[in-house]
C-alpha cells in the first residue's frame, strides 16, 4: 500500500463512487462475503470507463489488506483525523480485487471482504439498505460519456479505503440506524481505563433488533414502519399488476371478439354482393347459390377484416362461367340416346337412369346430393 500511495501528489482528486448494494449480507462460518466494489459507469464523481477501472485492478489499487470503514469520512473528519476512526474500521479486502466481465451482479471489480465481528449484525440487518463505495485518488478530465456530460475519471491512482454506506433514498430512519449501528464511543473513565481499543479484551455489543428496539425506541419504531410501508407499497403495486394482467387479457378477448364480427360481417357482405352478381345471369337459381356459396366459402379476408370487392366480384364471375360450362358438359354427356329404334349396341337408357347420371355428375362438380337434383330438375 505504501508503494501505491508514494504516487498520490497534491494535485491528484478524491472520487467516491456510487453506491453498489451487496451480493450478500449475512457472511460464511470465516467471516468472510463476496462483494462488487464498482461497477462501470457515472458515479458520485464522475465518470468510470471500464478501461480505467480494468487499469486500476491491473496495477492493484485494490488490494488485500484495503481496509472498510463504516461510512465515508466528513469534511470535518478528513481534516480532523486524516487517519480515520479505529472505531469505524468495519473489515478489509482478503484478496486482490478482478475484474469480471460476467460477475453475479454485472461488469465490475469484484473480490471478497472480512467482515469484523462487531460489524457483521449489523450488515446482516441491513443488508437491503446499504452498499459499498470506494475512496480513491485519481485524475479525471471534463468530458461527456453515455450523452451525459461531466468529470471523465481518467486514472485511479490509488484507494484509501472501500467503505459501507446507506443507500440514497432510503430515508432518515435507516441513516439512524446505521449511524448507531458501530460501537459505542467510550467515555472519559473508559478512556482512561484504556478500554477504548477494538482489541479482544474488551468484546463489542452487537447490535441487535432487540437491542435496537430497547437503546433506540425511536430508531427502531421508524425503521419498522418504514418497512410495514415497503411491505405496503409492494402489495399495492403487485395488485396494480393483476389488475393491469387482467385488463390487458380483456382487450384481448375485445379485439379478438371484434374481429370476428368484422369477419362475420364482411361475410354478409360477400354473400350479398355475390347474389348481385349472379342475379341477371343465364342459369338455374340452383347452380347460381352453388356458385354463391363456394365463392364465400374460399374468400379470404384482408388483417382488418375487409375484402377486395372488385377482386371477389371478378371471382364470382369467373366461377359462375366455368360452372355454367360444366352443367352444360354434363347434360350433354347424359343425353338419352337409342329411344325407339335402340341405342348403339342394341342398348337403351330410361330417363330415370339419365337423371341418376346427371345427379352424379354434378355432385362430381362440388354440388351436394340436393342441389345436383335441383339442377336435374331444372334441365
Amino acid at each position: 500500500m505504501s508503494g501505491v500511495m508514494e504516487s498520490v501528489t497534491d494535485d491528484m482528486k478524491v472520487f467516491v463512487a456510487g453506491t453498489v448494494p451487496l451480493i450478500e449480507a449475512k457472511t460464511d462460518d470465516k467471516g468472510t462475503i463476496p462483494i462488487k466494489i464498482i461497477d462501470p459507469g457515472w458515479g458520485s464523481s464522475g465518470y468510470y470507463s471500464r478501461e480505467v477501472l480494468q487499469q486500476a485492478v491491473n496495477a492493484r489499487v485494490y488490494a488485500a489488506g484495503l481496509q472498510m470503514y463504516w461510512n465515508h469520512p466528513s469534511k470535518g473528519d478528513e481534516k480532523e483525523r486524516p487517519e480515520r476512526d479505529l472505531r469505524d474500521l468495519a473489515g478489509v479486502l482478503t484478496e486482490d480485487a478482478r475484474w469480471d466481465e460476467h460477475g453475479s451482479k454485472g461488469p465490475g471489480v469484484y473480490a471478497r471482504a472480512k467482515v469484523f465481528a462487531a460489524y457483521r449484525d449489523a450488515v446482516a440487518e441491513m443488508g437491503p439498505y446499504i452498499g459499498l463505495s470506494h475512496y480513491v485518488w485519481g485524475e479525471s478530465k471534463t468530458g461527456e460519456a453515455e450523452g451525459k456530460k461531466g468529470d471523465i475519471i481518467t486514472r485511479i491512482v490509488a484507494a484509501r479505503s472501500v467503505d459501507f454506506v446507506t443507500v440514497p433514498g432510503r430515508g432518515g430512519a435507516i441513516a439512524e440506524a446505521f449511524r448507531a449501528a458501530g460501537p459505542p464511543v467510550p467515555t472519559d473513565e473508559q478512556k482512561a481505563a484504556g478500554d477504548s481499543s477494538m482489541g479482544e479484551t474488551t468484546p463489542t455489543p452487537k447490535l441487535t433488533l432487540e437491542s435496537l428496539r430497547k437503546d433506540h425506541p425511536d430508531i427502531y419504531e421508524a425503521v419498522r414502519q418504514e418497512i410495514e410501508n415497503s411491505a405496503a407499497m409492494k402489495e399495492a403495486q403487485a395488485q396494480q399488476e393483476k389488475k393491469l394482467a387482467e385488463t390487458e387479457k380483456a382487450l384481448e378477448e375485445a379485439k379478438a371478439e371484434i374481429a370476428r364480427l368484422k369477419a362475420a360481417q364482411a361475410l354478409v357482405e360477400a354473400k350479398i354482393l355475390a347474389e348481385e352478381v349472379v342475379k341477371e345471369a343465364q342459369a338455374e337459381a340452383v347452380v347460381k347459390e352453388h356458385v354463391v356459396k363456394e365463392a364465400v366459402a374460399a374468400l379470404t379476408l384482408k388483417e382488418d377484416g375487409t375484402f377486395d370487392k372488385e377482386a371477389f366480384s371478378e371471382d364470382v364471375r369467373r366461377r359462375l362461367k366455368e360452372m355454367v360450362a360444366l352443367v352444360a358438359a354434363a347434360r350433354g354427356a347424359g343425353k338419352v340416346v337409342g329411344m325407339g329404334a335402340g341405342a348403339p349396341g342394341g342398348q337403351t337408357k330410361t330417363l330415370e337412369e339419365t337423371d341418376k347420371e346427371l345427379v352424379a355428375g354434378f355432385m362430381r362438380l362440388g354440388m351436394s346430393e340436393a342441389e345436383a337434383k335441383a339442377a336435374v330438375k331444372g334441365a
